[in-house]
C-alpha cells in the first residue's frame, strides 16, 4: 500500500436511488448515493458501480469529488 492510500479515507455512502444499467455488456449499474460522512457529509453524487447492488447498501468510496455522467437515453 502507498502513502497516498493510507492517508485517503474511507468515505461511505448510502445508495439511495438505482438509475439504470450501462456500459457494452450492462454490467454496470448507475444509482445515486448519498454521503454520509466527512467534508461532504450529506452531498448526493451519481456514480458507477460494478457488481450486485441495492438500495439500502452502504459502498466505501475512496474519493468523493468526481462524479459519473448521466446515461444517456434512447
Amino acid at each position: 500500500m502507498s502513502k497516498e492510500e493510507e492517508s485517503t479515507p474511507a468515505i461511505p455512502a448510502e445508495v439511495i436511488q438505482l438509475l439504470g444499467r450501462t456500459g457494452v455488456t450492462g454490467e454496470i449499474t448507475q444509482v445515486r448515493v448519498k454521503i454520509l460522512d466527512g467534508r461532504d457529509r450529506g452531498r448526493v453524487l451519481t456514480r458507477n458501480v460494478k457488481g450486485p447492488v441495492r438500495e439500502g447498501d452502504i459502498l466505501i468510496l475512496r474519493e468523493t469529488e468526481r462524479e459519473a455522467r448521466k446515461m444517456r437515453r434512447r
